[in-house]
């Protein structure tokens, strides 16, 4: 049976708005010369004086403190990405109890005439989610930085823009809008819940009795929103909390499988290769080497009291 033509107007505006530019696709990311990884010394503060003439991607990777840029000011701790713009002027502190271990990366960015950096391709700020995914990445366009080959601009352009995408898929959507506030609290405190643990030793009933519901709710209201059952984000929870262990201690890998509760190191290999495609021996060979970079410009130092 033929299309009707509403049928097909309709096709075709579906068709058009997936065609649609993004201003992402109108730009070129050019590597800079400042990067690196920046361990924070006790003490350490950031005022910078001059404005910013580039980008710059700053990721923490441990630690907690606060950024000011203009009159927005940003919580930092783990897996906070902030990315600055030209003319910023960052004012930053660290905990003095939690030190700041960050990437940096300055990049430039081209485009058409057309194009202003008003309308940026990027967020802000965004606490990443998937932190062994964002983290590879930074990594790769680190080591393209550090050792430019042939193709190594079309490869930091490319790596970029994977980069922002992973930023912007995890900005608030379209599909919360379904939902009542009440209920994104909700959604909130779950994910807090499973988060705050590690996925280790979720109990179901106390779960949906933190946020006063019960199971079968919780757990339809939390597919309906992130499209993932609650197993599936308990899993991948225990799985980011695995790379972190294993890129931020000294554990060895049958102490970290009992420690997430698995029943022997070979089931815990198995989950991590699945969630990650490669085996947790050779993330931890590949984590712990000393990547060698470049040290942030040194921050002045503190006032005398």
């Amino acid at each position: 049976m033929a299309p009707t033509s509403a049928n097909s107007s309709t096709q075709q505006q579906q068709q058009q708005q997936q065609h649609q530019s993004h201003p992402l696709e109108q730009v070129t990311f050019r590597m800079n010369n400042a990067f690196g990884k920046s361990i924070c010394q006790p003490g350490w503060y950031w005022d910078q004086q001059t404005p910013f003439t580039d980008y710059d991607i700053f990721y923490v990777l441990s630690g907690s403190g606060t950024m000011q840029l203009g009159e927005e000011k940003f919580q930092l701790q783990r897996k906070s990405c902030l990315i600055m713009r030209p003319g910023d002027l960052p004012k930053a502190t660290q905990h003095p109890n939690d030190r700041l271990t960050v990437l940096f990366m300055h990049f430039r960015i081209e485009g058409p005439p057309s194009w202003e950096n008003s309308s940026l391709p990027f967020p802000r700020f965004t606490v990443v989610e998937n932190a062994f995914q964002t983290e590879t990445i930074l990594y790769q366009l680190l080591e393209v930085n550090e050792f430019p080959l042939l193709l190594s601009e079309l490869e930091f352009d490319c790596l970029m823009k994977r980069f922002i995408i992973t930023l912007i898929r995890q900005q608030p959507d379209n599909r919360d809008r379904a939902f009542t506030s009440k209920q994104l609290l909700t959604i909130r405190q779950i994910k807090t819940y499973i988060r705050e643990r590690g996925g280790i030793g979720i109990d179901w009933n106390e779960l949906a009795g933190s946020v006063g519901m019960s199971t079968q709710y919780v757990s339809r209201l939390f597919k309906s929103s992130t499209g993932s059952t609650l197993k599936q984000y308990v899993a991948k929870t225990k799985m980011e909390h695995a790379q972190e262990m294993l890129a931020q201690t000294g554990m060895s890998l049958t102490e970290i499988a009992e420690y997430l509760g698995y029943s022997d190191l070979f089931a815990f290999s198995k989950s991590f290769k699945l969630a990650y495609g490669l085996a947790p021996s050779d993330y931890a060979a590949h984590i712990r080497q000393p990547i060698g970079l470049p040290t942030a410009p040194r921050p002045k130092p503190p006032a005398d009291s």
